[in-house]
């Protein structure tokens, strides 16, 4: 009898496992999986940098970072061509540094710091990467101003110096955010030069706007790229032009 309470009980516990790894997702399931024995195998420590050590004509549009996996950062600094370091800010965990500053065209950036791993064990940071050097710094000049008082049948415009060809891109990074609320779309001349919001229909006196267009380091088209952002907030009067 006691070979067939072990037999049984044996089986009982593979009933379980299989149920736990069986389920196609259940919260049950999940449950019961936490609770399975913890493999052995540690994380991988690993410094991960964006962008990649030694990355050419990268677009500065986005900020650059470095991560650290199964460890911290010590330090980290982002150095540019004239020995200056950029701002940035280390994350509350010690496993992510981001630059907070913009980033500057056809410059050498290199990254100086230490990482250590969950044993102790420090490593030294050391990389660099080379933004890109447009051809052309394309700039984008609007129909309105900040702070300006607009009549009821306003088009929003961005005339740029060049035709765009990346319009997907660009219009990526427009926006349009109005109180009380208004639709509308984006609308390109035939030559890729002007940009205009139309809205769906007359907008209502006393309207605030505002007009976010992101266009740093965007590409424009190949070899150009966007010169600056632009933030400007304005209101809607009654009347028409």
């Amino acid at each position: 009898m006691r070979n067939s309470s072990v037999a049984v009980t044996v089986l009982a516990a593979v009933l379980v496992i299989g149920a736990a790894t069986g389920c196609a997702g259940g919260s049950s399931a999940t449950e019961r999986a936490r609770h399975l024995p913890a493999t052995s195998e540690r994380p991988e420590f690993r410094v991960l940098p964006d962008p990649a050590f030694g990355a050419k004509n990268v677009a500065p549009r986005r900020p650059a970072s470095i991560s650290v996996t199964a460890g911290t950062l010590r330090s980290v600094e982002l150095i540019d061509d004239a020995g200056t370091a950029v701002e940035g800010k280390l994350s509350g965990d010690k496993t992510v540094w981001e630059s907070t500053a913009k980033l500057d065209f056809a410059t050498k950036y290199k990254w100086r710091g230490e990482a250590v791993d969950t044993s102790g064990k420090r490593y030294p940071i050391s990389g660099s990467f080379r933004t890109v050097e447009p051809e052309q710094e394309v700039t984008a000049t609007t129909n309105v101003v900040e702070g300006g008082v607009y009549p009821q049948d306003l088009r929003i415009a961005l005339t740029f110096n060049t035709p765009v060809e990346k319009r997907e891109l660009v219009e990526r990074e427009l926006r349009i955010e109005t109180s009380p609320r208004m639709s509308g779309s984006w609308e390109w001349s035939e030559d890729g030069t002007v940009v205009t919001w139309e809205p769906r229909g007359r907008w209502k006196p006393g309207t605030k706007v505002e007009l976010t267009a992101q266009l740093y380091g965007v590409m424009i088209a190949p070899g150009h790229y966007g010169a600056d952002d632009k933030y400007l907030g304005f209101r809607i009067t009654g009347g028409v032009a």
